[in-house]
């Protein structure tokens, strides 16, 4: 399909710039897709290790006494905890980047596609629904050392939380009818 991709664009200078498009875009965000990756990951350990305990104590709404003692085994649960719906998310960004390299290769309807799409929902899918019970457990976490009676366990949706299982439902479908087009595709080509 590459080959004639290839082919039809060298006559068509209009197609020609659509896809030199297509293939400027999937580059940057390919790139962007590293880019966060690696980002959002370094911003979670430097969170989890660099924080002050007061940090932490008035992200999580609660008095900084009760962190007193965040030790490094709190901390390091707590990157975990916290590591599994990014893990997810880093997951679903990878996907995406191997769709935007096939893209970069002319490669626009094959089962790697879909599939990869189909993973880049199933990553945000995972992500999203992990969140609650990750903020959940860091409640649990945290308010451990709090005086009896004032433990806490936090369960909330928020509307990222409620945004990413939209993309993901989005996602999921556009993997679909992707899937039913190169389906349709390759029953074209086999009249031809």
């Amino acid at each position: 399909m590459t080959e004639s991709l290839a082919k039809t664009s060298a006559l068509d200078p209009a197609r020609q710039a659509r896809l030199d498009r297509i293939r400027f875009f999937s580059v940057m965000l390919g790139r962007c897709c590293v880019a966060l990756t690696a980002l959002l990951t370094i911003a979670l350990l430097l969170y989890w290790f660099m924080a002050s305990a007061a940090s932490v104590a008035t992200d999580a709404q609660i008095p900084p006494e009760w962190l007193a003692n965040l030790g490094i085994g709190r901390r390091v649960a707590g990157f975990a905890i916290s590591f599994a719906p990014l893990a997810c998310l880093i997951w679903a960004l990878m996907a995406a980047r191997r769709c935007f390299r096939a893209f970069v290769d002319g490669i626009f309807f094959s089962p790697e596609v879909t599939r990869n799409l189909r993973n880049c929902a199933l990553g945000l899918l995972a992500s999203a629904l992990l969140k609650p019970f990750s903020a959940a457990a860091l409640s649990v976490l945290l308010t451990w050392n709090a005086p009896s009676g004032q433990h806490r366990l936090t369960f909330g949706l928020g509307s990222d939380t409620m945004l990413a299982l939209l993309a993901a439902g989005i996602i999921a479908v556009i993997a679909w009818v992707m899937a039913e087009a190169s389906a349709l595709a390759e029953e074209n080509a086999q009249f031809v």
